[in-house]
């Protein structure tokens, strides 16, 4: 009877050990957001965060540079939304370049379940304040699910996030006659897009304050598949630096994307 007591006390112990060991990994992976899914994540900020960063891009018909900020706002305990802007600038291949402000995206998302395997649920818009000349002013929406899976045994993170996505285009361009001053004029109009996002990733804490970052993400629409690597490593002063490379693998996607940026909690 003892020799079982003593059985069940030591598989007690190690089950609270374990547990405690992955609620641990859990807390320290919360503070690591996705670089491609920064808006679609499972994971609720504490703090205000923020992040500066600068992105060069690709194509097969231009290469286009972004410097952005985005932040995070914690509403309620299991509840966020964030922000993101950025100044854009397109060099096409054939003629000239142009450069802008983009269309702010917002975003808002609310953990439905917690623990080791966090799922939240959320929706993202567009305000279509951006300049035309480089693609932008379009009001764009969307609605994701997404989840983290934090396994008892391993360090490795797993995430997983399915989205359904609006987009608007441009279908084409009309001429008009201008009432007033009788010069021709042309009008943009516009259609819209459903797309499905699927993405996939893995987060590695290293004890050195870095963890490692990986992702893929499939759209339906604009044939867009990018595959990403990065690192995330949390600096002494509470802020963190960033940096991926991106591979895409289909036309919609960069060729090749880099990205370097600076966050910080408040």
């Amino acid at each position: 009877m003892r020799f079982r007591r003593t059985n069940l006390s030591v598989c007690a112990f190690l089950l609270v050990g374990s547990m405690s060991a992955a609620q641990e990994r859990t807390e320290r992976t919360d503070n690591i957001n996705l670089f491609q899914t920064y808006f679609q994540d499972a994971t609720i900020t504490d703090l205000v965060t923020g992040e500066g960063f600068f992105q060069y891009g690709t194509y097969d018909f231009a290469d286009v540079i972004d410097v952005a900020a985005q932040v995070s706002i914690p509403v309620a305990p299991l509840f966020q939304v964030s922000g993101q802007v950025a100044f854009e600038s397109v060099s096409p291949d054939a003629g000239e370049g142009e450069s802008g402000i983009t269309d702010i995206g917002a975003s808002g998302r609310y953990q439905v379940l917690q623990g080791l395997t966090p799922i939240a649920v959320g929706g993202f818009i567009t305000l279509p304040i951006g300049s035309e000349k480089i693609g932008q002013g379009n009001f764009n929406f969307g609605f994701f699910g997404s989840l983290r899976h934090h396994p008892a045994s391993s360090p490795l993170v797993i995430t997983g996030t399915f989205g359904l996505e609006f987009f608007e285009t441009v279908t084409g361009r009309v001429a008009r006659i201008n009432p007033i001053t009788g010069a021709i004029e042309f009008e943009t109009t516009k259609g819209r897009d459903t797309s499905v996002l699927i993405g996939a990733g893995v987060l590695y804490p290293l004890q050195s304050g870095v963890s490692l970052v990986g992702e893929f993400n499939l759209r339906t629409e604009g044939d867009y598949a990018l595959l990403s690597g990065g690192l995330d490593y949390a600096l002494s002063n509470g802020g963190r630096f960033r940096a991926a490379l991106g591979l895409g693998l289909d036309d919609g996607a960069p060729d090749f994307a880099l990205r370097l940026g600076y966050g910080m909690g408040f």
